[in-house]
């Protein structure tokens, strides 16, 4: 079995009080923030308790996932609480000559633009929010 990433278990952790409407808009927005030239995300699945996002090789039309990631909603009466999670990821290493350079998670800055993003519009929409980002989950 292969070693999972160093990033593998990045995350935001999120409490507001927002609609689940208005949390949707947001991760929406979050997801255009976090597209470039090369990497498109796109919603894969859309449930109120769940959206699953992927993102793709723009140049190949969206044929190469590279990652896919969720957002798990949970109403808990006035409250919701959000947690992102990476589902699937590719990696690729480069090599100088002969020496390996580390394992590198293929549009890792995609979802980590997409979490900073989404936690930044949430606070936004909710000065009260209490959110929580991160990268490098230790365990």
């Amino acid at each position: 079995m292969a070693k999972r990433h160093k990033y593998a278990k990045a995350s935001a952790s999120i409490s507001t009080s927002l609609t689940i409407g208005e949390i949707a808009e947001i991760a929406e927005q979050a997801a255009k923030e976090a597209e470039t030239l090369q990497v498109m995300i796109r919603l894969e699945e859309s449930k109120p308790t769940r959206l699953v996002y992927s993102a793709q090789n723009r140049v190949t039309g969206g044929r190469i996932r590279f990652i896919t990631f969720e957002v798990a909603i949970r109403d808990e009466g006035g409250s919701r609480s959000l947690k992102t999670r990476i589902l699937t990821y590719k990696q690729r290493r480069q090599w100088i000559l002969v020496v390996p350079l580390p394992w590198q998670m293929l549009a890792w800055t995609n979802y980590k633009r997409f979490m900073h993003a989404l936690a930044a519009g949430i606070s936004e929409g909710d000065s009260r929010a209490k959110t929580r980002v991160v990268e490098l989950a230790h365990n």
